[in-house]
């Protein structure tokens, strides 16, 4: 993904501009899709020791602080192919441990982490190694541990105007939640878990418990695919 070596110094430039209109930050929606997976984290896994935690297509780290500050012990790693990026993600988040890798295979044993994650990454991953990228995320998390997917909704026109005006997605493939939830599947996951979220920029409590009484709709701006191993 060369572009992000590209942009990495106007990077939420390009982002804050793209979603100007909805009147909130890119840290709006970055924290909102922390709440969710530090939601399924709490429900799903249980450890006593610190959660190992591995975010996969890392880019600068803008989830990170929502995730190690929220009081849920965890040890997160940051993987990405754009070696650039990640100094700047290693200056902002020096607590965190970072590495550079090819984009095949993740650099770590069968059974690593409690948690694989992945935000909005995977429209950037050429569709044909799709299920290989999905299979390295199963492959090194333990049983019982999970493996989640937040992704664009092509199904929201307000999605699709966003992409199509932010350069840095020139080149995306969007998936459908079905298509996704399908290779999550097929990768061997269990308990699969699709939920769509952001259906409004409202920060209240009656709209966020009104986005996620309607996480069934598939209308919300980007959804989520969870399955556990």
């Amino acid at each position: 993904m060369p572009e992000f070596d590209e942009y990495k110094d106007i990077y939420h430039n390009e982002i804050n501009d793209a979603i100007s209109f909805s009147g909130k930050p890119q840290d709006y929606f970055t924290k909102v899709k922390a709440e969710y997976l530090l939601e399924l984290i709490t429900r799903k896994v249980k450890r006593e020791q610190a959660l190992k935690v591995l975010d996969l297509g890392c880019g600068h780290g803008d989830v990170h602080d929502h995730l190690t500050d929220s009081g849920v012990s965890m040890e997160l790693t940051g993987l990405d192919v754009a070696a650039s990026v990640l100094e700047h993600a290693k200056k902002a988040h020096p607590g965190n441990n970072y590495i550079t890798y090819e984009g095949n295979r993740i650099p770590f044993d069968d059974d690593t982490f409690d948690v694989a994650f992945t935000i909005c990454v995977m429209h950037h991953v050429d569709p044909a190694q799709w299920a290989s990228f999905l299979g390295e995320m199963r492959r090194v998390v333990r049983p019982s541990g999970i493996v989640v997917v937040f992704e664009h909704n092509p199904m929201n026109p307000v999605t699709r105007r966003i992409v199509n005006n932010c350069p840095l997605d020139e080149n995306a493939v969007l998936l459908k939640s079905s298509n996704l939830t399908n290779l999550v599947q097929k990768t061997g996951l269990n308990q699969i878990e699709t939920k769509f979220i952001i259906f409004t920029p409202f920060e209240s409590r009656f709209f966020k418990g009104f986005d996620r009484a309607i996480g069934w709709l598939p209308l919300g701006a980007q959804y989520y695919v969870c399955g556990q191993k």
